[in-house]
């Protein structure tokens, strides 16, 4: 009779026992469930070398005070339409402080859905007449898009970024 008092008087500590381990397994699998989802969400998206970035404060102080005393002026249209097929042309004219189009620049740069900002695409610029600069781009949706460039014109590196509602169906 002692014996089974002592039995039945563990059986209630032992679950309790077992509570915070439980509760450490359903927390585990809830983070790691959540991280194994905003991995693979593409709305989700990290700065790529963020720390190197950091590093690199002072350039990019720089390279804001050169865009500054240079004065380039970067414009794109407001709304780009798209094709059917989710193609579409940015067309960007570039101006020198004093309104005059700037020719034999190059530029590149990399473009992202607003929405969808874990998937870049890269960008190459031809220029097509004296100051004015297109680039094909393949849009997998409408919406608001954001384009980051980067630009050598005599003999000077720029940088801009903009943005552009992308519309289906032609009606920009």
């Amino acid at each position: 009779m002692n014996e089974n008092a002592s039995l039945s008087s563990r059986r209630p500590r032992l679950s309790w026992a077992l509570v915070p381990v439980a509760l450490l397994l359903s927390s585990a699998v809830g983070v790691g469930s959540m991280a194994f989802i905003a991995a693979r969400d593409p709305h989700f998206a990290t700065e790529p070398d963020y720390y190197q970035k950091a590093i690199r404060w002072d350039r990019t102080q720089a390279q804001t005070a050169t865009n500054q005393r240079l004065g380039y002026l970067v414009e794109a249209p407001a709304r780009v339409a798209l094709d059917p097929r989710g193609h579409a042309a940015i067309e960007l004219t570039l101006r020198d402080r004093h309104g005059q189009r700037l020719t034999g620049a190059r530029l590149t740069g990399q473009a992202f859905a607003n929405a969808y900002s874990g998937r870049l695409v890269d960008l190459v610029f031809e220029e097509r007449s004296p100051g004015v600069y297109r680039a094909a781009l393949t849009v997998g949706h409408p919406g608001q898009w954001v384009f980051q460039l980067v630009g050598d014109a005599e003999g000077e590196r720029f940088t801009a970024d903009l943005r552009a509602d992308m519309l289906a169906g032609g009606s920009a």
